[in-house]
């Protein structure tokens, strides 16, 4: 019979210094990521869709993974008006690669700002929103803390409805993470979509109605 090799185990100073980096990771991370929101919503980069398509552009072929991260921050921080990231998006990866990367970024931004809302409270809502925004998610909380999950789908259904919002409700009622996340994941696709394409088709048809 062969000797047995015993496995030498790290000592238990050495597990305890393991232990504490892998509790700091998340909160390092979360530190990072609202030092992002805070910069991007203080300065007021990307003030229009241009800005967003040359910031892109420059990472050459990274550009679909910062459009990615670019969509993940837009639920948390909107700095620019309703889902015109996404149209930049269908303007440089094409229509379908556009709407597809936007919903995974948007579905991502999604299930942060749910976790963000339900660990830190009203007083994220209150980092991340205007005063007069704040006070219709108040508003939005007193009367819609019952009927959430019809309001989510009602939001996502008609794309034009404030849906960011609305999933900031969300985290603070009794709404499971399972249940946000079905809902998220089977509805988000269609808003995206038909709010791409309807502004397109705006901004196509545009100068055709004004020659």
């Amino acid at each position: 019979m062969e000797p047995k090799v015993k496995m030498k185990r790290p000592s238990k100073s050495k597990w305890t210094i393991q232990q504490k980096i892998i509790q700091a990771l998340p909160v390092a991370g979360l530190i990072a990521f609202v030092t992002v929101l805070f910069y991007i919503q203080h300065y007021g980069l990307f003030k229009t869709p241009a800005d967003l398509q040359a910031f892109i552009k420059q990472f050459g072929s990274f550009a679909v993974v910062v459009f990615l991260i670019v969509q993940a921050i837009q639920p948390v921080i909107p700095f620019l008006p309703g889902g015109i990231a996404t149209i930049v998006g269908m303007l440089m990866f094409g229509n379908l690669a556009g709407i597809l990367y936007s919903y995974l970024g948007l579905v991502v931004g999604e299930f942060a700002l749910f976790f963000l809302i339900r660990r830190f409270g009203p007083r994220f809502a209150r980092f991340v929103l205007s005063p007069k925004n704040y006070q219709k998610f108040e508003t939005t909380l007193q009367a819609h803390t019952r009927d959430i999950k019809r309001l989510l789908i009602v939001c996502f259904i008609f794309p034009f409805l404030p849906d960011d919002l609305v999933c900031l409700v969300a985290g603070m009622t009794d709404l499971s993470f399972k249940e946000y996340a079905k809902i998220i994941l089977i509805f988000k696709l269609w808003s995206v979509a038909a709010y791409g394409y309807l502004v397109l088709f705006v901004i196509h048809q545009a100068p055709l109605l004004f020659h």
